[in-house]
């Protein structure tokens, strides 16, 4: 004698009590309220279902081909599915659905034929895992994610962009991979200061005497230290900007003390390279965050040094004009191309791959520009040469 109806329904609790965490779990659990011999969930795509999971033996990939009628209607699912797949078997065919939206197709099948008592479990059983698939299907996106963040990746495709605003969870990963990028990159910058500083501690006299060759090798270290040391900024101002956690810490300075001060970080560099830098600077006040101003022109000043050739020139000019600052840095290197002109302050992108780089200094500088409420923009032909123009206002809006 057949179960009632009524008998069966008090077993469908399991569908509705969240234990349920695999495509498997969910034809086991179907099985225990009537039988079949297999099963399968088949994910809608442009011009075909897909089959996403097949049991009793997950065999997913298969196609089946679909007119555009079928796709907005599913009216023949049940007979398509038997005449492509299923080869004649008694089956039971649902439409998946999620807030009003068709995503896939439930289905199983049987040498015996299905008693009413069975359509009726199995309709209703798919409302509920229609929600069990979409939480399995969120829950391997968020599992992509952590790995992705577990190998230090920052950059993402699309796909994750489009679910991190869809999903709350895909945010909570993104909170985490900013903390991950901030905590190591503070990690590797204390013992990275410790090594700047002792390299320039070996050159003075006072320490001891260095021959020639010693000498070349300390400032070597130096130089890969202050090298290393900005691409670790870098990434740390990254996960600041995405994190929204940029805050400005404003105060009066005199502007040529901030570019004095850059060139003294940056002299082993461009030493090395023989390059000259000469100076135009009218002093003048500005209310402004030190730090992040000395950031900009570290980011600047050294990406010219970068590109300009031994025995090279650097300009660096600034000077007040209306109620801003105007700073100039212009070179006599490589120049870039018109074309990569607009691409230039993206991130990740790069004129040229000669260089070590982050391919983030040019994203992170107009960040911190506009963030003071200022601009930036960019004159270069190749091979004649780089000028960045910087326009930071006098005093900060809401600083004054």
């Amino acid at each position: 004698m057949e179960k009632s109806f009524d008998e069966t329904l008090s077993k469908l609790e399991i569908f509705f009590s969240g234990t349920i965490k695999s495509y498997s779990e969910i034809f086991s659990a179907l099985k225990k309220l009537f039988y079949f011999e297999n099963g399968a969930v088949y994910f809608l795509s442009p011009e075909a279902l897909r089959i996403e999971f097949a049991y009793p033996k997950n065999t997913s990939g298969k196609e089946i081909k679909i007119t555009e009628t079928e796709k907005n209607t599913f009216y023949n699912a049940e007979e398509k599915l038997r005449i492509d797949l299923f080869k004649g078997e008694n089956i039971l065919a649902e439409r998946l659905i999620v807030q009003n939206c068709v995503f896939g197709i439930l289905a199983v099948s049987s040498n015996k034929k299905f008693s009413a008592i069975d359509k009726r479990i199995f309709k209703t059983c798919t409302i509920a895992i229609s929600n069990i698939i979409k939480e399995i299907e969120l829950s391997k996106i968020l599992k992509m994610q952590t790995k992705v963040l577990q190998e230090g990746i920052i950059k993402t495709g699309k796909a994750y962009k489009f679910t991190k605003s869809q999903n709350k969870k895909i945010l909570e990963a993104d909170r985490i991979k900013s903390k991950f990028l901030s905590n190591v990159s503070h990690e590797l910058r204390t013992p990275l200061n410790s090594i700047i500083g002792f390299s320039e501690l070996l050159q003075n006299p006072a320490t001891g005497t260095l021959n020639n060759r010693q000498i070349e090798f300390v400032k070597d270290i130096q130089t890969a230290g202050i090298h290393l040391l900005g691409m670790i900024n870098e990434i740390l101002d990254l996960s600041k900007i995405e994190a929204d956690a940029m805050k400005l810490k404003v105060k009066n300075f005199e502007i040529s003390q901030c570019i004095e001060e850059t060139l003294n970080i940056l002299k082993p560099l461009y030493k090395k390279k023989n390059i000259s830098v000469s100076k135009n600077i009218r002093n003048s006040m500005i209310t402004a965050d030190y730090q992040k101003v000395q950031q900009i022109l570290f980011n600047l000043i050294n990406n010219a040094i970068k590109f300009t050739g031994n025995n090279g020139n650097i300009e660096i000019t600034a000077k007040p004009k209306r109620k801003f600052i105007e700073i100039r840095i212009k070179d006599d290197g490589c120049g870039i191309e018109k074309k990569y002109h607009r691409k230039i302050f993206k991130k990740f992108e790069q004129a040229s791959q000669s260089e070590n780089s982050t391919g983030l200094g040019l994203t992170i500088t107009k960040e911190l520009v506009q963030l003071h409420g200022g601009s930036i923009k960019l004159k270069s032909e190749l091979e004649k040469g780089t000028e960045f123009i910087v326009n930071l206002p006098v005093s900060v809006a809401g600083y004054i």
